[in-house]
């Protein structure tokens, strides 16, 4: 008898939740004139499509997502808001700089994290702010976390990048000399990024900085930040797979060999986390211990240092959010440096005349006599903000045209509200896709252009198509708000100190003369396989 109701009342939840939800929300928001990408299918939604699209993605292919949203709106400009269907409440997806300003800022108490992420995501980052909802603990939690990012300590930890990059080229010079000269671009850029945020981030430590990782049934050694990107991605395929599509109640629980392995490698990040924990604190007895690395600011803050488990969680967030982030900024940059020669004359005319001993009579490029003190001298935080102005708008231009995060993780609202003159269901994911947002025809000039006087008060370019300022909220590749990410400062500023000391010193050609022509999409979640031939440039 009571399987009997069990059964009747399983048969009850999914015939609403994944049938009949699904046409209510459909009609909910369609009747409110939001389009739908299309009419939901009940339980596997539309899925089937996306499978089909993830089928025929290839190297010149954009974000999965964006091309999906293309195969649905055809040759037709995509809404800067709709209503997709990958899950029975629906994902409205934003690109609408007034509705942003409303998540952001006057409605911004109302938004929350996707609560469904945090328990997705547990095992990672646990009670990390990274999915906490809005609350006045969470605003607590962010306010002593950003003192990782004050000044005093950002300059500590640049400092220690600029000479970390600097002995890198050398050594990479050194290879050079000897006819090792070539390189693949994202590996090459993601391997210096990661020991320099893991320097950031733990401070000097006697531990290797790789974890045994269980791929296929073997052990692999794996550097910790690749290490938490792909447990990031592998959580992210689990709340996808079609048995969660179902019942999310097995959310928390991992099925079948090969979660039973994400679940291993979970473990053993965690206490890897654990061993750098241990190891600081017991350097942290020695009188004379000085650190400005976010592991010792975590330890000697009042909120977290008596809470190991909290301190593995923020540990685990700042990785995900700055290694592949800061990787992906880079590399497009330097793309777009190689590809686009105005641009590489530009840099190349700004380092002359900021390393030069005077400025009003700057000595060539090529003639640069160059060192790490210099460098530390002329990368000081105050002069990142002051001086380096094309470096800043070419920086800038890197996020808008290709955003590391093509979209942010889901949000939704707690409590059904009006947003941007729709009703907004609570229970509705809601995600900003940001390369949606910055190629909005309406806010800018040319959008598929790399144009980095856009953000030149002084250009044409910085107004919109009828000449008019742009909206606030136009530009957002590190979201706004109270969820404004809280290293979008760190990551800009090792973009611009890595940057100039790699153009000063090393010459960049793509291998395949194709790469000249079209470039590869790069994001924070896909890898491109960009082979470069280095060379030193010679100083006269």
């Amino acid at each position: 008898m009571i399987l009997s109701y069990l059964f009747y009342a399983f048969l009850i939840y999914v015939l609403w939740e994944k049938i009949l939800k699904p046409y209510y929300y459909y009609w909910y928001y369609t009747s409110q004139g939001i389009r739908a990408i299309c009419v939901p299918k009940p339980l596997i939604f539309n899925m089937l499509i996306l499978k089909k699209v993830l089928k025929n993605l290839h190297e010149y292919s954009e974000q999965l997502l964006y091309e999906y949203y293309l195969s649905q709106f055809k040759n037709e400009q995509i809404p800067s808001i709709f209503i997709d269907f990958r899950s029975a409440a629906g994902q409205l997806v934003v690109s609408d700089p007034d509705i942003l300003q409303e998540l952001f800022v006057t409605k911004g108490k109302y938004v929350d994290k996707l609560h469904r992420s945090k328990k997705v995501f547990y095992d990672l980052t646990g009670e990390s702010v990274l999915f906490d909802q809005t609350t006045e603990a969470q605003a607590t939690k962010r306010k002593h976390l950003s003192t990782a990012f004050y000044k005093d300590k950002m300059t500590f930890n640049l400092r220690i990048i600029i000479r970390k990059t600097y002995g890198w080229i050398e050594n990479l010079k050194i290879d050079i000399k000897k006819g090792n000269n070539e390189r693949e671009l994202n590996s090459m850029i993601n391997q210096h990024i990661l020991d320099c945020i893991l320097m950031s981030v733990f401070g000097e430590t006697s531990l290797k900085q790789t974890m045994p990782f269980l791929v296929d049934d073997k052990i692999v050694e794996t550097s910790l930040g690749i290490a938490t990107a792909r447990l990031f991605l592998a959580l992210t395929r689990k709340s996808i797979t079609p048995l969660r599509i179902l019942v999310q109640l097995f959310d928390s629980h991992y099925i079948g060999k090969s979660e039973k392995a994400l679940q291993k490698n979970l473990q053993t990040f965690r206490e890897f986390l654990q061993r750098l924990i241990n190891e600081k604190k017991e350097k942290m007895q020695d009188p004379s211990f000085e650190g400005a690395d976010f592991l010792t600011m975590l330890l000697t803050d009042d909120l977290f240092s008596k809470d190991e488990s909290l301190i593995k969680d923020e540990l685990a967030t700042i990785l995900i959010a700055s290694i592949l982030t800061t990787t992906a900024l880079i590399t497009n940059t330097l793309y777009y440096y190689e590809f686009l020669p105005e641009v590489k004359q530009k840099l190349r005319k700004e380092i002359s005349m900021i390393m030069s001993p005077d400025r009003s009579n700057p000595v060539p490029f090529e003639n640069l006599k160059l060192s790490p003190e210099l460098w530390v001298e002329k990368l000081d935080y105050d002069q990142l903000q002051e001086d380096w102005k094309y470096l800043y708008l070419v920086i800038q231009e890197s996020l808008r045209i290709e955003p590391p995060a093509r979209s942010s993780t889901p949000m939704q609202l707690n409590q059904t509200m009006e947003i941007g003159g729709y009703t907004v269901d609570k229970n509705t994911s809601i995600a900003v896709h940001f390369y949606l947002l910055h190629r909005n025809p309406q806010e800018w000039q040319q959008p598929s252009k790399f144009i980095p006087e856009r953000f030149d008060p002084e250009s044409p370019y910085y107004l919109t198509p009828d000449g008019k300022k742009r909206k606030p909220n136009s530009f957002s590749p590190f979201l706004g708000g109270r969820r404004i990410c809280l290293g979008k400062t760190f990551a800009e500023n090792i973009a611009k100190c890595v940057i100039p000391i790699i153009i000063s010193e090393l010459d960049i050609k793509f291998k395949n003369d194709y790469h000249y022509e079209r470039k590869p999409p790069k994001n924070f979640a896909t890898e491109i396989n960009v082979p470069i031939i280095l060379s030193a440039i010679q100083k006269n």
